[in-house]
């Protein structure tokens, strides 16, 4: 049987209730966000959830920034989908929207490359999710994810320049992650949850709780499509 993980991103800790039979691997309240690895199940398949992600602006130690992916290595897992949150730059976006990612743009300014030139999203796995979402009408969007170091939210003129650029989303995870699990040779799926929609105009500084509301509107969507996701695979 395949050995499915997640990640999840702010505002969406709440599927870790989803699993059946739990156990807890690992707890870690150091830092700013609580850390843990939970094993249980979902519909009679073993599912891993990683709670918590240590980012680049918390630490400089890559032992700590690929903790869960060097755990999901070793519990033999399969398949990780990794989550976020993250402001859309997309303007067709909508907060709460789901966004499948099919390729990014790394400005963390981090060496975090590796010597094997990485192909990190699968064409046939990314055709594979989208086809899920259709399947279970899941609204689904997919783009270029923009990883940034943090840990600030944007200033105007980078907003601008991510629209320039034309980023669908922006974020501080999720990057590192995903070039190191292809090198580790486990599949990966990325998927942001649009928590704000980026805008220069705006008057409104954008914060925390924003993200985690946004989280529990999409929460629906995004519960299902991840059950849709361990279901079907």
């Amino acid at each position: 049987m395949k050995k499915i993980g997640i990640i999840l991103g702010s505002g969406l800790d709440k599927f870790s209730k989803e699993l059946k039979n739990v156990s807890l691997l690992f707890e870690d309240s150091v830092g700013i966000h609580h850390k843990r690895i939970i094993k249980g199940n979902i519909n009679d398949k073993e599912v891993v959830v990683f709670q918590g992600r240590n980012h680049f602006y918390e630490t400089s130690l890559l032992n700590k920034i690929y903790f869960n992916v060097n755990n999901a290595k070793e519990l033999g897992l399969d398949l990780l989908i990794i989550t976020n949150a993250a402001g859309g730059v997309n303007a067709n976006f909508k907060v709460a929207d789901l966004m499948l990612i099919t390729s990014h743009i790394n400005l963390m300014f981090r060496n975090i490359s590796f010597k094997k030139q990485c192909r990190a999203y699968d064409s046939s796995l990314l055709d594979y999710i989208k086809s899920i979402a259709q399947k279970n009408n899941i609204k689904l969007q997919t783009g270029v994810y923009c990883s940034l170091t943090g840990p600030a939210y944007e200033t105007n003129a980078e907003m601008r320049m991510e629209k320039k650029f034309k980023f669908d989303a922006a974020g501080m995870s999720t990057i590192p992650e995903v070039l190191y699990l292809n090198k580790l040779g486990i599949k990966t799926v990325a998927i942001s949850c649009i928590t704000n929609i980026l805008n220069s105009s705006s008057e409104n500084a954008i914060n925390h709780s924003e993200v985690i509301e946004a989280g529990k509107t999409a929460y629906n969507n995004f519960s299902k499509l991840l059950k849709s996701i361990i279901n079907d695979y």
